[in-house]
């Protein structure tokens, strides 16, 4: 039961972690929410692989790679997105 209750809480750090915004935040700011996606999304396929899907166990770190990259071009997209706003705006 305390996995259910791990796999919960990962869930909803995740779930809480995608709603952040990186628009016109400090550089810090986006770095550590970045961070934390990434944070999240490893945290949560290494409860549900490793206690439910055993037999992806050697793939784990090629997904939470992947979702990692997504993380990271989205985060690249949102900073490119804002520095062309500010730049508009000059």
């Amino acid at each position: 039961m305390f996995i259910e209750v791990k796999l919960g809480l990962a869930v909803i750090f995740f779930i809480w972690m995608l709603t952040r915004s990186l628009y016109k935040k400090a550089t810090w700011l986006q770095l550590t929410i970045v961070g934390l996606q990434i944070f999240s999304v490893l945290l949560l396929i290494e409860l549900s692989i490793t206690h439910y899907f055993p037999e992806f166990l050697e793939a784990k770190w090629f997904i939470g790679f992947f979702f990692a990259a997504v993380f990271i071009i989205a985060a690249a997209k949102e900073r490119y997105l804002s520095n062309n706003e500010q730049q508009e705006i000059n």
